[in-house]
This record gives structure tokens, C-alpha cells and sequence, in this order.
């Protein structure tokens, strides 16, 4: 009825023997503008830390980060956040203390680089699940990939092979069958790829029978998001993932710029070498035969990726290490799960995929990607993932908190032993559940966005 009101109104303005046209265009001008479609609430985003004097809540946590300072490692950067705001954030100690000579030795320098909270870091293998693991998310919420696809059908090379009905979910689980290391670098194909040798390597297990932590999955689940998504899986993150999210200092093959911010990791590829020429701790597969190799490095590796198979293997970008980042970008990126996989407008993945890789579906402690932790006393779980180098984060979409310990545990001479840092890990999160929890945040409050 309101449209033939409009139309008589237009004939009413204009001539019978104009044309229809003008009616129409009448016509859509005197109708009523339909109301704005109502847009759904932002998620949180990551707030900086309010401005005032120290949260004494916190002093426990610095004092054991300090402690570990010159015995566990030259320095840290330690970040808490809950409910969407960092509530505490500080750097202990050193970035560098050590220098290459010319002569191939070290020198101590005479003023340590100080570590700041913009400390770039080599995250190892948070890389799998900072970079590969979130494509992946983004890549099944998207629609472009699902967990029960195969690898044979995935990646042509495969189609053949013993792996070719491996699926996205046993990667992501470890329960793909397959060899937990092998040095990648000593079989590279003439064009210098590494995926040949990955297909024609044989599976270690049969398939879903046991947990084998693997760094060559994620090699593969590296692949597999190049191929999903049409561009490599460096390209893939820093345009999809971290621009929205604003993770500004995240990326592989760091620029020179971001190198000179970085934490120094080891004097070269000596303990990756060691594992290589004697096969330990894993022992080398009996096929293919490895090629003869010499472009080892020695020099003090500063914003290089110091896992040698992401390195010399893959160029610097690998699906299991390679990744450099900094604590308040990792913040920013587990606040994203923590929302249930929005933040602010962007959104990472729907909630209920976010959802599906939080389950533990073969072994209680491994998540699709994600280690998956309980603490006794906390009925909550945390869920994240610790690196060689010495980084690690945990966070909880229970408590709605995140927890970042980044350590630069690997800076020493060669052959010197590397310290286990899991008691200190362990005082830290209790630490922090315990400071927020007391200053009242709630339960839940993490899904709230969910």
C-alpha cells in the first residue's frame, strides 16, 4: 500500500509521458529509509597497562623472574593480562650479553644490551601455534580447509606415500605417525626444498597409536596453509592475522630494524649439528641418505631463526620455528582465543571452531595444537605452548588470562648446558592466578565474547 502512495505522489510531479525510469527513481527517493541493521558489540581488544605507581600484587612474580636472572638466563620479559588489559609488564636483565669476534670466538660486551618489554624474541615453537596453528583456524573458520582433510589430497606429493591419509587433526595432535625430528637440511632436493624428502620419508608409527611430539607435522601443516590459502604461510599470517590483530612487531625473517631489537639466541648451529652427527636425541631415519652439508653457522645468531631446520631447511620460514615476536603481540593474539576468536570487528575464527581446537581428543595435555595444562588447586585449564629458546605463554578462557614469560635462556658459549625452566613457569602462572583472582576476576569472564 505505502508503494502505490509513493508512485501517485510521483505522477503527481511528473508527466504520464515520461519515462517509467524517472517513476522509479521517484519512487526510491520519497521511500522511507529503512532503519540501520543493528551492529554486533566489538570484542575486547588488548589494553595497555594503566599508568601509576607499581602493582604491588606482582612483586612475587618479579622477584623469581629476577632470580632466574645470570643463572637461567641473561634476561626476561614477563607479561600478565586479564580481562583484556595487561596488568603487568617488565623486563629483567640483558638482551645480549655476548658478541661474535672476528676470529669466530666471543667477546663479553662491556655494557650488556638491556632487555626492554619490546624485546623481540625468537618464539621456536610458539611458532606453531602463533603462526601455523592460528592460519590454520583462520583457514577452517573460513571454510578453506577442515580437519578431517588428507594430506594426500592436500599436497600432491603425497598422494602416494604411506602419510596420504593423515589428516589435518592428527598433525595437529601429534598422532600422525611420524619422526619427532630429523635434520631437513641434509636432504634437500637441487632446487633446495625440503617437501620431497618429507614425502619420501617413511612414518616412524602407525598412525594414531601413540603421542610423538613432531616438528616435521608442522613443517607439513606449514605447507598445507601455503596451499590452502594461495600464498606462503609468512605472507598468509602477516596480511589475515597480524595487521587486524595489529601485531606490528610479529613476522618471519625479521627487517633489519626489528634484527637490532632482538634477543640473541645461541653461538650458532653447534647444538643442532650435535644432534644431527650423533642421533640424539633422536635417532637419524635409515632413509634417504643424508647429503654432505658445511654452511653451519658460529657466529652469535641475532634475529636469525636459531632452530637450524627452519633456517637452513626452510629459508626462515617453517611451519614448527622460524617465528619472531614480542610479549604484548603474543598477548594480543591470546586475547583473540580468549574472545572466543574475535577482537574488536576482526574475527579469527567462529567460536565454536575455537571451541573445537581447544578439546584434547587423543591425550589430555594436547589440544589441537595447543598444549593443554591443568595445575593441581586450579580447576581451570590453560592452553598455549613453550619454545626451545626459551619463551612460553598460557592462557586461560576460564579465568580470562593470559600469561607471557619470555627468556633468552639460550645466550651462552657453545656446549655450555641449556637450564630447564618449567619450575619457574609453574611458580608464575600460580603467581599470577593468584594476584588477579584476588583482585576479583571473575570466572567465565573470558567467554563472555564466545
Amino acid at each position: 500500500m505505502e508503494g502505490l502512495k509513493i508512485r501517485r505522489r510521483c505522477k503527481d510531479h511528473f508527466p504520464a509521458r515520461l519515462a517509467t525510469a524517472w517513476l522509479v527513481a521517484c519512487a526510491a527517493a520519497l521511500a522511507p529509509i529503512p532503519a540501520p541493521a543493528r551492529a554486533a558489540p566489538a570484542c575486547p581488544t588488548l589494553q595497555e597497562p594503566s599508568s601509576g605507581p607499581q602493582d604491588i600484587r606482582f612483586v612475587h612474580l618479579d622477584e623469581a623472574v629476577q632470580k632466574g636472572v645470570g643463572a637461567l638466563y641473561p634476561g626476561a620479559v614477563l607479561l600478565v593480562a586479564a580481562r583484556g588489559r595487561i596488568v603487568h609488564r617488565a623486563a629483567f636483565g640483558a638482551a645480549q650479553t655476548l658478541a661474535s669476534t672476528p676470529d669466530g670466538g666471543l667477546r663479553t660486551l662491556a655494557t650488556p644490551r638491556a632487555m626492554t618489554v619490546d624485546t623481540l624474541f625468537d618464539m621456536a615453537s610458539i611458532t606453531k601455534i602463533e603462526a601455523t596453528t592460528a592460519a590454520v583456524l583462520h583457514l577452517v573458520g573460513t571454510g578453506r580447509l577442515s580437519l578431517d582433510d588428507r594430506l594426500g589430497a592436500l599436497l600432491p606429493e603425497f598422494r602416494t606415500t604411506d602419510k596420504a591419509d593423515v589428516t589435518v587433526r592428527q598433525l595437529l595432535t601429534h598422532r600422525a605417525g611420524l619422526w619427532e625430528w630429523q635434520p631437513t637440511w641434509l636432504h634437500r632436493d637441487a632446487s633446495g626444498r625440503v617437501l620431497p624428502y618429507l614425502a619420501a620419508l617413511p612414518r616412524r608409527y602407525p598412525v594414531e597409536t601413540r603421542f610423538a611430539y613432531s616438528d616435521l607435522g608442522f613443517m607439513l601443516l606449514g605447507a598445507i596453509v601455503g596451499k590452502a590459502a594461495g600464498m606462503p604461510l609468512d605472507r598468509y599470517v602477516r596480511e589475515q592475522i597480524y595487521r587486524p590483530l595489529d601485531m606490528v612487531d610479529t613476522g618471519f625473517l625479521p627487517a633489519p630494524a626489528l634484527r637490532r631489537r632482538a634477543a640473541a639466541t645461541s653461538q650458532g648451529d653447534g647444538y643442532q649439528r650435535r644432534m644431527a652427527e650423533t642421533g640424539k636425541p633422536y635417532p637419524a631415519a635409515p632413509f634417504p641418505a643424508a647429503q654432505p652439508f658445511s654452511a653451519y653457522r658460529s657466529t652469535m645468531l641475532v634475529g636469525e631463526a636459531n632452530d637450524a631446520n627452519a633456517w637452513l631447511g626452510w629459508g626462515g620460514v617453517a611451519g614448527h620455528a622460524g617465528l619472531f615476536s614480542t610479549a604484548t603481540d603474543l598477548a594480543r593474539y591470546a586475547q583473540a582465543l580468549l574472545n572466543g576468536g574475535c577482537y574488536g570487528r576482526w574475527r579469527l575464527a567462529p567460536a565454536e571452531t575455537i571451541a573445537a581446537f581447544e578439546q584434547a581428543p587423543f591425550d589430555p595435555d594436547q589440544a589441537l595444537g595447543f598444549h593443554k595444562t591443568r595445575l593441581s588447586g586450579i580447576a581451570a585449564p590453560f592452553y598455549g605452548h613453550s619454545g626451545f629458546t626459551g619463551t612460553w605463554f598460557a592462557f586461560s578462557p576460564d579465568l580470562g588470562l593470559t600469561v607471557v614469560l619470555l627468556t633468552n635462556r639460550l645466550h651462552r658459549p657453545d656446549r655450555e648446558a641449556y637450564p630447564a625452566l618449567d619450575a619457574l613457569r609453574e611458580v608464575v602462572l600460580r603467581g599470577a592466578v593468584d594476584a588477579v583472582t584476588r583482585e576479583g576476576v571473575e570466572h567465565g569472564k573470558g567467554q563472555a565474547w564466545r
